[in-house]
C-alpha cells in the first residue's frame, strides 16, 4: 500500500471519483461569528497571522469497556461492521431513547476521539481564516508526551499538537476559545455565542457567556461594519445551513462549506492524530496529497478491517 493511501478521503479525489461525475450536491456548514473572524485575519486587520489557536481534545483511546448484557433486539454484529469483534457495551451503542453524543467516537476502533470530532469544526475555521480551504499543512508534529499519553490509556486530554503550512503559520491545538487568530496587530478570539476582538490591546469588541444582554451578533456586526466596509475578501454567507443546501441541490452550484474544504480539514484532524500516535513529526503533501520525508510506516495510514485482505 503506498504513502497515499489517504488520499482516497481527500477532497481532490473525492470531488473527481464521486461528487463531481455524478453531480451530487455535499455540504459542511459554518456560523455568523466565524466567518467575520475569518475575514478579519484574511483582510490583514489583524496584521500579519502568525498562529492559531484551535480548541479541541486529542485523539481516540482504545476500547478497553467491560462486557455488559447485550441490548435486546440489537444486531450487534451489524453496529460493529467492519470494526473488530468485540463485547457489548451500552457506553458505545446507548440502550434505547437517549438524549446525548454517544461515546463510540472516543474509541479508535470507531472513532478517532475529539481530535477527529469536534477538530474537524474549528480546524476548519482555521483553514478557512488562513486562505487555506482546498489546500493544508506541510507538517504536523505531536504534543509533548503524546506517547507517555497513549501508554496510559488518556490520549483524549494531549494538548499542544501543531501544524505548519508554508507560509510560516503555526496552528495549535490548545484549551481556551474555538479559535483564536493571533496577528502582529491584534487578535480576534471566536466560538460559539463568544467573539473577541482586540486591536492594538484595545479591546474593540467583546461577548463572553457572561455577558446576557449582549448578542454575539451585535459585537460580529459591528466590527464587519467598521472594519470589513472595503474588504477586498468577502467570504460566502449562509445564516441558514438547510437554506443553502436545498439552494445548492436547485441550482447545482456548490453551497457555502463544500466537499473540498470538509476534506482538506478533515485532513488535516487525521495528521494531528497520526503525529500523536506514532509520535513522530509528519510531513505532508498538500498539493500531491500524500505523506512525504518517509519515517511513517504507510500501514498507519489504515487498518484491517474484518474480512479485508492487504
Amino acid at each position: 500500500m503506498s504513502a497515499s493511501a489517504l488520499a482516497f478521503l481527500l477532497p481532490g479525489r473525492v470531488r473527481s471519483a464521486e461528487v463531481a461525475p455524478s453531480e451530487r450536491v455535499v455540504q459542511t456548514g459554518s456560523m455568523g461569528e466565524f466567518r467575520v473572524a475569518s475575514e478579519l485575519a484574511l483582510n490583514g486587520v489583524l496584521g500579519k497571522i502568525s498562529r492559531v489557536d484551535v480548541n479541541f481534545a486529542g485523539p481516540a483511546k482504545p476500547n478497553d469497556l467491560a462486557e455488559e448484557a447485550m441490548e435486546p433486539g440489537l444486531d450487534w454484529d451489524q453496529w460493529l461492521g467492519p470494526a473488530p469483534v468485540a463485547k457489548y457495551s451500552s457506553v458505545l451503542s446507548p440502550r434505547g431513547v437517549h438524549g446525548h453524543y454517544p461515546a463510540w467516537r472516543e474509541y479508535a476502533e470507531y472513532g478517532g476521539g475529539g481530535m477527529t470530532d469536534f477538530g474537524a469544526h474549528h480546524l476548519d475555521i482555521a483553514q478557512w481564516g488562513l486562505g487555506m480551504d482546498g489546500s493544508g499543512p506541510v507538517e504536523a508534529r505531536p504534543a509533548p508526551g503524546a506517547l507517555e499519553a497513549f501508554a496510559k490509556g488518556q490520549p483524549g486530554g494531549i494538548r499542544g499538537t501543531e501544524l505548519s503550512y508554508a507560509n510560516g503559520v503555526v496552528v495549535r491545538q490548545v484549551s481556551g476559545y474555538g479559535v483564536e487568530f493571533v496577528g502582529s496587530d491584534g487578535v480576534v478570539r471566536v466560538d460559539r455565542g463568544r467573539f473577541e476582538l482586540v486591536l492594538g490591546g484595545k479591546s474593540v469588541a467583546k461577548k463572553s457567556g457572561d455577558e446576557d444582554r449582549v448578542s454575539v451578533e451585535s459585537q460580529y456586526m459591528r466590527a464587519e461594519k467598521n472594519l470589513l466596509g472595503d474588504a477586498k475578501i468577502r467570504l460566502a454567507k449562509s445564516t441558514n445551513h438547510l437554506a443553502d443546501f436545498i439552494a445548492s441541490v436547485r441550482s447545482r452550484k456548490a453551497p457555502v462549506a463544500s466537499e473540498i474544504a470538509g476534506g482538506c480539514t478533515a485532513i488535516g484532524c487525521h495528521l494531528m492524530a497520526l503525529a500523536n500516535r506514532t509520535g513522530k513529526t509528519v510531513g505532508w503533501d498538500p498539493v500531491k496529497r500524500e505523506l512525504v520525508g518517509g519515517g511513517i510506516d504507510p500501514k498507519e495510514l489504515t487498518r484491517v478491517y474484518r474480512g479485508m485482505k492487504i
